[in-house]
């Protein structure tokens, strides 16, 4: 990331296990490196769960969104999810993701005799009302769930791409809330949970 800085780069990160469920010792030291460097690294995805989802990065010094990790759906199925893919948007001058299109295919529908076909999931910024997918939007998207039920449904139901019933999400959901951290400490306190 250094070289990057020197260079005038930017950096995209693709790993397989989502920091915010690394050890303390690890997340920490990776949030400092995401804050040091924020002004180099554009983008962060994950996978590892299975579910698509995000969460937010923040400043260790001002508490300010600085970034968020998008943490992408599986392409195999099982414990009511649908495959997925998605097809990621960058601003070709920032290399900033500008958008979001999943992809899902309905196995339901497959394995009814239908031909199997990927279908839109959803247009991230559409489905969710998102001006931009900047880290204050993404931020400001978290407490909206929070106090949003039917939003908080659509995302819970979009994150293993519709393979359940639409769950009945309720008003003060905290995990949703608490995709506003990227550290397993962090989700704990905003959890209210002890740390270990």
């Amino acid at each position: 990331l250094t070289q990057l800085e020197q260079d005038g780069g930017f950096a995209h990160i693709i790993g397989h296990i989502p920091t915010r469920d690394c050890l303390h010792q690890f997340g920490l030291r990776y949030k400092a490196l995401m804050d040091r460097f924020q002004h180099i690294v554009r983008f962060q995805s994950f996978g590892h769960t299975h579910d698509e989802d995000f969460y937010i990065t923040r400043s260790i010094e001002t508490n300010h969104a600085i970034g968020w990790s998008f943490v992408a759906g599986s392409g195999t199925s099982g414990d009511n999810r649908n495959p997925s893919f998605t097809v990621i948007e960058f601003d070709k001058e920032f290399m900033v993701p500008v958008n979001l299109h999943t992809y899902y295919m309905n196995l339901a529908e497959a394995n009814s005799g239908k031909e199997p076909e990927w279908k839109l999931l959803h247009d991230f910024k559409q489905e969710y009302a998102l001006s931009d997918l900047s880290p204050s939007s993404m931020l400001q998207f978290t407490q909206r769930m929070y106090e949003d039920a039917d939003l908080a449904s659509q995302y819970l139901w979009n994150k293993g791409r519709r393979g359940a019933e639409k769950p009945k999400a309720t008003v003060g959901n905290k995990s949703l809330l608490c995709l506003n951290s990227s550290e397993v400490f962090e989700v704990k306190d905003c959890e209210g949970k002890q740390e270990i």
